[in-house]
């Protein structure tokens, strides 16, 4: 259902990341990706004829990547991932994992939107059942809200028992047929050689022999060299890449960065920080919490009508870790949005080389 929004709104993301092209050259950029549409299994990027793999997953970041080459840079899918279907208890496996991390997702805004709902039915019911003014359409939406995730999470629920038992009780396997008889010693090299030299007037056998090594994914042109994070997606064009600055400062540890994906301006609002984004604008936010406590917030969006609540947020804030946010449309006629939200924990400092142990500093007394 979000699929028509989300391929021109990441296009104006696309649009909002790189405003000009540099022509093709070489650059030199570190990056790390993140496949938006689901997990991208046996893909890689090519630096010169060198295949570095890298698979690319919807749930997190890749390791950082260091590419010195030209550009475009240019992925792939590996020879593997062009093999014969992947077995079915294979497919229920990734299912299951898809259905997993929606669920967990999910009653994570359950949690927040019940809460919330609770402390106004609290609030109400402490005025002697007069809600404050503008709440009850507050309690409304969140009312709906809690319907609709209940119901979502019960289909997940039901989609993840089939992909259980599939996993659980696979279907069995076909025997595979048995090989030909293969003639021996020099009559089988005698064979070899005559196969060879035997001309073929099918075009496909000889096809089959400059079949490039690996099918194209995508490719993506930077504007210059330096460190970016790559959104890979599909439109209706076929698989895109979006390359958002990550360069030093513009993204810090402890800190989030929300994308605004929906049609429409926005508002999320942490105590007195506010953030206004217009449709495919960023913007960068840090919670008014200390390391390792939790910070209430919230998404509202705008419409003639006014401002409504879209979504209730309450994160645990950390100083090393920092957490990228997709804001997605919610259902048609509604006011409310989804979150899809990436997180990156700080890669831990190196120990500090002890006193003598490089053969350069001095020894430790005796």
């Amino acid at each position: 259902m979000l699929r028509p929004y989300l391929a021109w709104l990441l296009t104006g993301v696309a649009l909002l990341a790189q405003t000009t092209e540099t022509p093709a050259g070489r650059v030199h950029v570190k990056f790390r990706a993140l496949s938006f549409d689901g997990a991208i299994l046996g893909a890689g990027y090519l630096e010169g004829k060198e295949l570095h793999p890298l698979d690319l997953s919807s749930d997190c970041l890749t390791v950082e990547q260091t590419y010195v080459g030209t550009n475009p840079i240019r992925f792939v899918l590996r020879p593997s991932n062009r093999a014969a279907p992947a077995p079915e208890w294979v497919t229920a496996h990734e299912q299951l994992s898809r259905d997993q991390a929606r669920m967990q997702m999910l009653s994570l805004e359950l949690a927040t939107a019940q809460q919330r709902l609770g402390l106004l039915t609290a609030d109400a019911r402490e005025r002697g059942g007069k809600a404050k003014p503008n709440a009850t359409s507050e309690v409304d939406q969140l009312k709906a809200k809690v319907e609709a995730l209940t119901k979502e999470m019960s289909a997940l629920a039901q989609s993840a028992a089939r992909a259980q038992d599939q996993v659980n009780h696979p279907a069995p396997t076909p025997p595979a047929a048995e090989p030909k008889a293969r003639p021996k010693g020099m009559a089988a090299e005698k064979a070899k050689l005559d196969a060879k030299a035997r001309p073929t007037s099918d075009p496909r056998a000889n096809e089959a022999t400059e079949r490039p090594r690996f099918t194209p994914l995508a490719t993506h042109t930077f504007a210059a060299d330096g460190r970016y994070l790559l959104l890979v997606h599909q439109t209706p064009a076929g698989t895109t890449i979006t390359a958002i600055d990550d360069k030093e400062g513009a993204f810090p540890y402890g800190s989030m960065q929300f994308i605004n994906l929906c049609a429409g301006p926005i508002e999320i609002r942490f105590g007195a920080k506010v953030l206004a984004l217009n449709a495919n604008g960023k913007g960068t936010l840090q919670a008014p919490a200390g390391h390792n406590a939790y910070a209430e917030g919230a998404i509202y969006t705008k419409d003639n009508d006014g401002t409504h609540l879209g979504y209730a947020m309450r994160i645990f804030q950390q100083d090393d870790v920092r957490t990228l946010y997709f804001i997605l449309p919610g259902d048609p006629g509604s006011h409310g949005v989804r979150l899809k939200g990436i997180e990156e924990r700080k890669a831990p400092e190196p120990p500090a080389a002890s006193p003598g142990s490089d053969g350069k500093g001095p020894e430790a007394p005796r």
